[in-house]
């Protein structure tokens, strides 16, 4: 036992000793020490959220004696803050605007004067879908005579085409880094043929050519819009006919879609990812019974999340809607208020308005 202990107590004391013998180590000099080469740290990712609105207003039809403005000032310029508060903001034309040169005319077949073009672009539309029930009123020609207008005064348009070359090319714009791809078409055009050498000069709702079109498109952008004429119009419900259109645009992934031509307000609804408006009433037009004088704005928000440049996620959100109203203030002038503004106008309060199309109303910021 005392061997036991007395070896126990050498390692003991030999384990606390200093080592003697062996190589020690050297501080680093100061220049040495800044000579050394740590290695790079890694960058801390970046995140980048980019958000824009896009929106659209409802039929503008110019029955007389609207087509017999000089300018659309006095008509449009209550709505200027509020277009100037959407990014990219779309507009049913659903009058051809052939010009004077074809002979101004109201229902039932319409052509207006050529400065409604200029009057939109110059008070914030960005383009025009052309695609509706009047669009082949004044023929081929009609249509060639509209486009040239939309080219002098540099406005997109989608929906009608001067040829297969202007058909075939899609309609993608990049607002605030977001890519927005449009679709439109019509139902029908009361009973005008396109001539049999130009099948381009207006789409049709076709199944098989709106899958088609959807499913080319939307490889390409990253939100696409549809801005469709049908539906029965001054009936306040969409029919089944555009719920069955609906559903294949949403089946197809089509993010928000625009519908127009009933001339009163139909409700929104949500099909999977689709934001669907199924009719936004009249813009501007010269009709007042029941509530042909009421239509409205819709807006919705876009989202695009991106970590390194790389997109992770885009979301299409807040869909809104502000009702307005076009008031005859005499024989010859209309114009386009807020319903909020000029409740006495018409036969719907706001808050019937907001409950029927089952969304909230919206406000511009004041610079």
């Amino acid at each position: 036992m005392i061997r036991v202990a007395t070896l126990f107590l050498f390692l003991f004391m030999a384990s606390c000793s200093p080592y003697v013998g062996g190589p020690t180590e050297t501080p680093l000099s100061k220049e040495q020490e800044e000579s050394v080469i740590l290695p790079p740290e890694e960058p801390e990712p970046e995140l980048v959220v980019k958000r824009m609105t896009v929106g659209m207003i409802g039929d503008i039809l110019l029955h007389h004696p609207l087509y017999t403005y000089d300018t659309y000032d006095i008509a449009f310029q209550e709505m200027l803050p509020y277009f100037n508060s959407i990014d990219f903001l779309l507009a049913n034309q659903e009058s051809i605007p052939g010009g004077i040169e074809l002979g101004l005319s109201g229902y039932p077949n319409f052509n207006s004067p050529s400065h409604i073009v200029r009057d939109l672009k110059k008070y914030g539309v960005d383009m025009i879908s052309m695609a509706n029930n009047h669009t082949l009123d004044r023929g081929a020609r009609g249509v060639q005579r509209a486009i040239a207008t939309m080219e002098q005064y540099d406005m997109p348009y989608v929906g009608a085409y001067k040829s297969y070359e202007d058909q075939a090319t899609e309609r993608v714009v990049e607002v605030e880094g977001i890519t927005l791809g449009m679709i439109s078409y019509t139902y029908g055009t009361n009973g005008h043929i396109a001539p049999r050498d130009q099948p381009y000069l207006v789409n049709y709702i076709e199944e098989e050519t709106i899958r088609r079109d959807i499913r080319a498109l939307k490889e390409k952008v990253d939100v696409v819009i549809a801005s469709i004429h049908w539906g029965v119009e001054y009936q306040l419900r969409e029919s089944e006919a555009q719920r069955k259109v609906a559903q294949i645009v949403a089946e197809e992934g089509v993010h928000i879609l625009f519908g127009h031509h009933p001339h009163v307000i139909q409700p929104y609804e949500k099909r999977g990812q689709t934001h669907i408006y199924y009719s936004l009433g009249n813009f501007l037009s010269a009709q007042q019974f029941d509530s042909t004088n009421i239509g409205g704005i819709a807006r919705v928000t876009i989202e695009k999340t991106l970590l390194d440049g790389e997109v992770q996620h885009i979301e299409v959100r807040e869909p809104e809607f502000l009702p307005t109203v076009v008031v005859k203030e005499n024989a010859r002038q209309f114009k386009v208020y807020p319903l909020q503004s000029r409740t006495d106008a018409a036969i719907y309060s706001e808050q019937w308005i907001l409950d029927h199309i089952g969304l909230p109303n919206w406000s511009y910021e004041a610079d």
